[in-house]
């Protein structure tokens, strides 16, 4: 099974890698060269669409070792891909990062999912690139697509609840492969059917309709499309400000943000990270006793007897003993199948009995054995499915030591569980979803070449993004994830619970966090600066002459303040109001700003004087004035007789 999980997940991705390398132009992608971004048109065939959805499917799938969540799930890599399959994977790349923005401090945890960014990344970016859509009038569309999203999500976690009760059934009759078999198959039989269909139909047919509905938008609300897509970021920056924004580590968040804007959005993000690293080994280095994140875990108090070391590997002494390709087989089934079966019933608990059967087969040889052993793993369970890995070793342990003759129950082995999953869960989110993954994610965006261009034009700017974001991005966090799941796993079967305990005791935890929260707080202040963008449009009457608020005001005296109060606000307000709230309340406000109250645009939108900056309350077109001149015609110049000789 273990041969076959890796040959079906590397076979998947072949598929998609080539599908989408083939030109656009070889394949029928009908791409408008040389127009600009808010008139081309591509139009989506049939395969092209299929290959969209079937992409979708695989971001939520388990066939990509347990990495689709942190990779194809994420709309920077969606984007690339959907380019990809299009014809234009630089263009493609540019509004997967921005769509990306807004979603950087959305975690899915414990069942819920606020918004999923998958369906936003993959329809988001075929819409928008079909479409001819400037990058950031594709970040409210998306955001709206990614709350149909979660039907999908939610559909597909009720329905699964039934295959973990088809799991019990053949575990009644100690049918290892059984219960094996029903942790993936009928689950991902749905979850194909169910999420291919949706993105497939919304492929080919979303950008005709989506594009057919802005042209009969009145001008005033697709303007105000256009401002929500420099302000919605902020939302997704806040959310992740509430992991790492707190203690001694504020001051950095200042630090990358002026940075950012004093250089005009033109510093690179790599290098802001690696100014990051830097002052983080110096703020471990002479800051003391100011965490900014302290995991207070009482692991040693979890209930259950103490787990000793596991004996050594392949075989060593008398009794049966696990080998480590065992070990390795056992993992390999976790980090591929642990969301295989993701159901509100039980959460991981049909992958967690997946992943233990190589272990019972080693291990047990009657059928009664096979039999609770199989049903102890069955019930409830859920962590975080790689720094969690501490608990599936140390399980294995147990059930090694219990096969030799130890006096090790199933409460014992099912309390262990239940103590240890909770806090390594909350270890787990915080390191790879809240600070990991939305690092890597910031540095990818940047890399990929999306920017706010200023307090004038808050679109993004430069005629391609580049694809090497997304690349850069999906090798730097596979490393990352894959190492700290196998250490996890194999340091919890050597030594158990005290593995934990050590690693708490030792500090290692809260160094990494706050060396984390200096990174961290750089790269999102300097994303800040890039993405967030407000246009305070009225202007003031003084001596006869109109003075623009914000750019006789406020850029003079600190360039980007207003950006920046908006996501210091937003950070505030998410402490007291849900994002989702948060985000109907700003695209409301976005597109009421929009609106001509004042002004000479106030008895006709479409008239060209809408686009000054007295026309609305935000306004992203022209600074305080008329909109600029057509240019004069082009004479050539007369040249004048020469009076030499």
């Amino acid at each position: 099974m273990f041969r076959k999980s890796v040959a079906v997940g590397a076979g998947l991705m072949v598929v998609l890698l080539l599908a989408a390398a083939l030109p656009g132009a070889v394949l029928g992608a009908n791409v408008s060269s040389g127009a600009p971004a808010d008139t081309g048109k591509i139009t989506v065939a049939a395969w092209q669409a299929a290959l969209i959805a079937f992409g979708y499917y695989l971001a939520n799938s388990p066939w990509l070792f347990g990495l689709a969540f942190f990779t194809l799930y994420r709309p920077l890599v969606a984007g690339f891909f959907v380019g990809c399959i299009l014809g234009d994977p630089a263009q493609g790349t540019l509004i997967g990062a921005a769509i990306n923005v807004p979603y950087l401090g959305f975690i899915s945890a414990g069942g819920t999912l606020p918004a999923d960014a998958g369906f936003a990344g993959w329809v988001g970016t075929t819409i928008a690139l079909a479409g001819g859509l400037d990058p950031t009038k594709a970040i409210p569309i998306a955001f709206g697509l990614g709350l149909v999203g979660t039907i999908i999500f939610y559909g597909r976690m009720a329905a699964d609840s039934v295959f973990a009760h088809w799991a019990d059934a053949r575990a009644e009759k100690a049918d290892i492969s059984g219960v094996a078999l029903m942790n993936w198959l009928p689950g991902q039989a749905l979850l194909f059917v169910i999420s291919v269909v949706p993105v497939f139909l919304f492929a080919l047919n979303g950008p005709a309709y989506v594009q057919d509905a802005l042209n009969r938008l009145p001008a005033w609300i697709v303007t105000g499309l256009v401002i929500a897509g420099g302000i919605l970021p902020a939302i997704g920056i806040a959310l992740n400000m509430r992991f790492i924004f707190r203690g001694s580590v504020i001051p950095y968040f200042f630090i990358g943000f002026i940075l950012m804007t004093n250089s005009h959005g033109s510093m690179s993000l790599v290098v802001i990270a690696a100014l990051g690293l830097a002052l983080a080994y110096l703020h471990l280095s002479f800051v003391r006793g100011l965490a900014p994140v302290k995991a207070e875990v009482d692991v040693a108090s979890a209930p259950g007897p103490a787990v000793a070391a596991a004996p050594s590997i392949d075989g060593a002494g008398s009794g049966v003993h696990l080998t480590r390709g065992d070990l390795l087989r056992s993992w390999a089934l976790w980090t591929f199948f642990a969301h295989a079966n993701y159901n509100y019933e039980r959460l991981q608990g049909t992958g967690f009995a997946h992943a233990m059967t190589p272990i019972i087969r080693r291990l047990y040889t009657t059928e009664d054995e096979i039999r609770a052993a199989l049903k102890r793993h069955l019930v409830f369970f859920n962590t975080e499915p790689n720094f969690g890995n501490i608990v599936h070793g140390t399980v294995i342990a147990m059930e090694e030591q219990r096969a030799n003759g130890a006096a090790i129950d199933d409460d014992a082995i099912n309390s262990v569980k239940s103590g240890l999953m909770g806090p390594l869960a909350g270890i787990g989110d915080t390191l790879s979803q809240s600070t990991i993954t939305p690092i890597l994610l910031a540095l990818g965006i940047g890399i990929a070449g999306g920017t706010a261009s200023g307090s004038a034009v808050p679109t993004l700017t430069g005629a391609t993004g580049n694809p090497l974001g997304a690349i850069i991005y999906v090798v730097l966090v596979s490393i990352v994830i894959v190492a700290i799941g196998y250490t996890a796993w194999m340091q919890g079967y050597a030594r158990g619970r005290t593995f934990v305990t050590e690693l708490l005791r030792s500090g290692t935890i809260d160094r990494v966090l706050v060396g984390a929260g200096v990174l961290g707080n750089m790269v999102l202040g300097a994303l800040a600066a890039k993405f967030v963008v407000v246009n305070l449009a009225p202007t003031v009457t003084i001596a006869g002459a109109q003075l623009n608020i914000q750019a006789a005001v406020l850029d003079p005296l600190f360039p980007g303040a207003l950006a920046l109060g908006l996501v210091v606000m937003t950070w505030w307000l998410l402490r007291r109001v849900s994002p989702l709230l948060l985000l109907s309340i700003y695209l409301v406000f976005a597109i009421v700003a929009a609106y001509p109250f004042f002004g000479p645009g106030q008895a006709n939108s479409s008239d060209f004087s809408y686009q000054a900056c007295t026309s609305s309350l935000l306004h992203p077109y022209y600074p305080c004035g008329a909109p600029p001149a057509p240019p004069a015609p082009t004479v050539a110049p007369t040249v004048a007789p020469s009076t030499q000789p």
